[in-house]
């Protein structure tokens, strides 16, 4: 019976330590979803940010949702119950907006589940006035929407705080219009895309381009915030709950963007500059949550970067606080940071050398060496970490065997450290992964390893690290990550696939569907593409041109097949 599912919703709102709760009443209600469970969700800062947002508007209520946990999923089929929101338990296809934030493509399914769950029809096409409009937003519209295009009416591209505002002003406007007018008026303003208004064309199986109606912009243009906008703005959590990966952590981020252009990396080359956060106005958020929990974690891309990040820490530390971070660097681990994170508790630190090799790793612009890898490693342990994990990947354009018996050879030196270190009862961790090209990066041309390479790689890394003592190894699966890559750089066509799929998303049932719409695996996945055949995502604006990801891509060549380090700046 459905009162399980409103004992839960219940169960989770007790248990939240809120910041921020949504006002009742108002002339525009949004259902915010995030298409992974209320775990996942709620340890993604960007959602708790855009729920400020809209609650922060007078006349907007914004209420939660999510993927519903295995046995409520049960529940939701056995009693026949639309989808509801945490807060009311009010059906989602009540509310006047559906809007997701989205940042994986493996949540894709989730997202269509969702929808069929909340009873709305999958296809946006197939939806009536009577039906809420279905907004996109989140960090893969920075990068490649299109396999979600046909299930949204418009997506938010870029960063909500500069959305947000003019997007419920146009909500307002008219609201008795029919729904075609309202996402053409939409379409008119920079940031929304709304994917009804552009026909894909396909020669030959591929993707050959999008072609826009009359009227609509032929190049749509992401919001992006000026540093003194920026500024203006800070997202922390709002809500506080032990059902997350952080637990009662309250989070904060420091900066956005990244100050370093891994080749392999989407932050770097998805925004324009990287912008801090003065550390008064941090310090002003930390004191508001340190009312409420002794954790703050610090999100950024590379957190120790920040200008101030001393001072920040130092502040904590004098408060008593304990601190967390989103990511650090080898090269950037000042002992600050470190004393932080160990007088907070911390026994485990993740630093990721992303390959075991100097040349590898000048190839895909990771700026530092395996000697200041390991140098960084005997700091870690000296002042108190006693587990490290490393996060490595394989199958990275240039790759050969000798970078994989690197990275067997980082590892173990990366062990003798910690025991010399006296941490020998403490674990090393390194957890593989195959590398994915990704749009708006130099190497979005380039092709996926095949499976068997990057299979037969992992298990050589398996079986060498096998019986090293302390040392322990995870490899993910390259037939996963294949779908991931499918994904990422996928068409249209791939929202069909999803619609085939998402009640039961195997990979076999994948790759038939994806058969099914006529997507060659081979083709899309594993042969290189050309620079100049139309990509699925040509018609979104990035801050780097074509031109400088292709030059950057030639310099990426050039690096690993010459061992000689080159300083020049990536894209100068």
């Amino acid at each position: 019976m459905s009162w399980h599912l409103i004992q839960n919703a219940e169960r989770r709102l007790a248990a939240e330590t809120a910041l921020l709760r949504p006002a009742s009443g108002g002339d525009v209600r949004v259902a915010l979803g995030y298409p992974n469970t209320y775990f996942v969700g709620m340890s993604n800062l960007g959602m708790q940010a855009v729920y400020a947002l809209l609650n922060g508007i007078p006349g907007v209520t914004c209420e939660r949702f999510f993927l519903p946990d295995p046995e409520e999923l049960r529940e939701y089929r056995d009693c026949g119950r639309p989808l509801f929101t945490l807060e009311s338990q009010r059906p989602v296809g009540d509310f006047d907006l559906v809007a997701f934030s989205v940042s994986y493509e493996n949540d894709y399914p989730h997202l269509a589940l969702m929808l069929d769950l909340a009873g709305l029809p999958l296809f946006s096409k197939e939806r009536t006035a009577d039906h809420p409009l279905v907004l996109v937003g989140g960090a893969i519209t920075l990068l490649n929407p299109e396999p979600l295009a046909d299930f949204v009416d418009f997506f938010a591209l870029g960063e909500a705080e500069g959305l947000v505002e003019p997007l419920i002003e146009r909500l307002r406007r008219d609201p008795q219009r029919d729904r075609r007018a309202r996402l053409e008026d939409l379409a008119q303003f920079s940031g929304f895309y709304v994917p009804s208004l552009y026909e894909p064309r396909y020669q030959e199986g591929r993707f050959a381009g999008l072609v826009p109606t009359p009227g609509a912009p032929p190049r749509i243009e992401p919001c992006h915030l000026t540093p003194a906008a920026f500024q203006e703005t800070l997202a922390s959590s709002q809500i506080l709950t032990p059902e997350t990966e952080f637990g009662r952590s309250g989070l904060l981020e420091v900066s956005r963007g990244c100050p370093y252009l891994c080749r392999f990396c989407t932050v770097g080359f998805s925004y324009p500059r990287v912008r801090w956060q003065p550390v008064d106005r941090l310090w002003q958020v930390v004191e508001n949550l340190l009312e409420s929990t002794d954790r703050v974690g610090l999100i950024s891309a590379s957190v120790g970067n920040h200008p101030q990040i001393e001072d920040l820490c130092q502040r904590l530390l004098d408060r008593g606080g304990a601190v967390s971070f989103s990511s650090l660097r080898a090269d950037r681990l000042p002992d600050s940071l470190l004393e932080a994170l160990v007088r907070g508790g911390a026994q485990t630190l993740t630093l990721a050398p992303e390959v075991g090799s100097d040349h590898l790793r000048r190839a895909i612009n990771k700026r530092f060496t395996d000697d200041e890898y390991l140098h960084a490693a005997h700091r870690v342990f000296r002042k108190g970490v006693r587990n490290l994990r490393m996060y490595s990947m394989v199958g990275l354009p240039g790759e050969e065997d000798e970078h994989v018996e690197a990275l067997v050879d980082l590892v173990r030196r990366t062990r003798r450290v910690q025991c010399e270190e006296g941490r020998s009862g403490g674990r090393i961790t390194l957890s593989m992964g195959q590398f994915v090209p990704k749009p708006a990066t130099p190497f979005q041309w380039e092709p996926l390893a095949p499976r068997k390479l990057v299979s037969a790689r992992m298990k050589r890394v398996e079986r060498a690290l096998g019986g090293e003592g302390g040392v322990q190894v995870h490899a993910e699966s390259p037939k996963w990550a294949l779908l991931q890559g499918l994904l990422a750089r996928g068409d249209r066509r791939y929202a069909r696939a999803i619609a085939s799929v998402f009640r039961d998303p195997s990979f076999r049932a994948w790759m038939q569907a994806l058969e099914g719409e006529g997507v060659d695996v081979a083709l899309e996945a594993f042969t290189p593409r050309d620079p100049a055949w139309p990509l699925p995502w040509g018609h979104l604006a990035s801050p780097w041109s074509a031109e400088l990801l292709l030059k950057d891509r030639a310099r990426a060549a050039r690096s690993a097949s010459s061992p000689c380090p080159t300083t020049s700046h990536p894209l100068s």
